[in-house]
């Protein structure tokens, strides 16, 4: 490195700079006016896996190569290796490939370094690692899809935020919510974020079926119909996360062998005499006050209070204030680039009809009205005629459901009928 640049620099002897700038936890490189490396710290010899010894004399885009070198270093003048001070300074985020070809995401700020007189001496090139904050990022973040999960509200916010540790932990959950909230979502993002995530993710719906039947389909058979082990659900979630979409729905018998399994971590296939250890997750989830359901004997208190311990809940939309503004535009973005249509917004009519209406099928419903008019609009603006019928006609619709219903209300077949007159 250049000693009088080095004195240049804050008065300081040779020795002192260098070990000052590797003392630094981000990437600094020290480059002449033409832009060839003179020193390395520490810290970017790690980043960069070159040594300052190999690099000397260099110039910057054969050691700092990536996607700023693509685009034209803004540090460099018109056609030639010249540095450009005065271009300098600004901080810009990109690819940096290093000696083994690996990618990484860096920022980069270029800093002149100017004398007493304000004369250029060399440049000051800061790169800052961003690989944990992108990883960061790609964990926290929910894949831009139809399935997504998205909220602005406190409530939905903090169940983002919280997601990630609930994820990373192994004990069974507990999901509520009304029907079309995200359950099956968050069961799904609760695995999708765990160590358990290139492992299965079962899911059972424990539909009302014959016990013996339902026992074979959980937790396997030692024998099947041709003689050979048949591996039930929970055999093929291991190492994985098992969800029950509806626990309510399965009988009590089922709901204590599930108990069992919880706390002993095995199972016994039905016809069996040898349990098989098991490291499977489990989510359990219901639409109803699972607090009413032990009331009303439909799930065990014992096995309420071993998922219990970690409960999420998802509030229905109508108690999510902002979050239908932002899933409407949301879900708006995103069916137009699906159907790749130009539809930029709803007209004020439609707005205010989307906005009044309360939701009983929650962000679903809200979904499927969203891709509906997206897929039926003809221009730029949805209006109140792209919306589904029952949102325009409320009243309408009430009284077509009402009429539908007077049969099951006995009313006589012939009421309507004016009576015979006698002979």
């Amino acid at each position: 490195m250049d000693q009088n640049i080095l004195e240049s620099l804050s008065g300081l002897d040779r020795a002192d700079l260098p070990r000052i700038l590797s003392a630094l936890p981000f990437g600094v490189a020290v480059l002449d006016a033409e832009r060839r490396t003179l020193f390395l710290n520490r810290a970017l010899e790690s980043l960069t896996g070159f040594s300052t010894a190999d690099v000397a004399g260099v110039f910057c885009r054969h050691v700092l190569r990536g996607s700023f070198c693509l685009h034209g270093c803004p540090c460099l003048s018109q056609g030639g290796e010249s540095a450009a001070p005065d271009a300098c300074g600004e901080s810009r985020e990109g690819t940096l490939i290093n000696r083994h070809r690996r990618k990484i995401p860096v920022r980069l700020t270029s800093l002149p370094i100017l004398d007493r007189a304000g004369n250029f001496l060399c440049t000051l090139d800061v790169l800052e690692d961003l690989s944990a904050l992108k990883d960061m990022e790609t964990r926290l973040s929910i894949s831009a899809s139809p399935g997504q999960m998205v909220g602005r509200c406190a409530v939905m916010e903090h169940l983002l935020r919280i997601l990630p540790a609930v994820a990373q932990s192994g004990s069974p959950v507990l999901l509520t919510g009304e029907s079309g909230t995200g359950k099956d979502l968050l069961a799904e993002a609760l695995h999708r974020f765990s160590p358990r995530t290139r492992e299965s993710f079962v899911r059972v719906n424990a539909t009302p079926m014959p016990e013996a039947l339902l026992d074979a389909e959980l937790f396997g058979q030692a024998e099947g119909p041709d003689g050979l082990p048949r591996p039930g659900k929970f055999q093929l979630a291991q190492n994985g996360t098992l969800y029950l979409s509806e626990i309510a729905d399965m009988p009590l018998a089922q709901q204590g062998r599930l108990l069992r399994l919880l706390d002993e971590k095995a199972v016994l296939p039905a016809g069996g005499d040898r349990p098989m250890h098991l490291n499977v997750r489990v989510v359990a989830a219901t639409g109803r006050d699972p607090e009413e359901m032990v009331k009303a004997g439909l799930l065990r208190e014992d096995l309420f209070h071993r998922l219990n311990a970690v409960r999420l809940h998802l509030p229905p939309l109508r108690e999510r204030g902002e979050d239908v503004g932002f899933l409407l535009a949301h879900y708006l973005k995103l069916f137009a680039a699906k159907f790749r249509k130009q539809v930029l917004g709803f007209s004020d009519k439609a707005q205010a009809l989307l906005a009044s209406y309360d939701y009983p099928g929650n962000v679903r419903e809200l979904r499927n009205m969203v891709e509906y008019a997206v897929m039926v609009c003809p221009g730029e603006t949805i209006q109140p005629e792209h919306l589904p019928a029952h949102l325009r006609f409320p009243l309408a619709a009430g009284a077509t459901d009402a009429a539908q219903a007077l049969p099951a209300q006995g009313k006589p077949s012939g009421a309507h009928k004016p009576a015979r007159k006698k002979a």
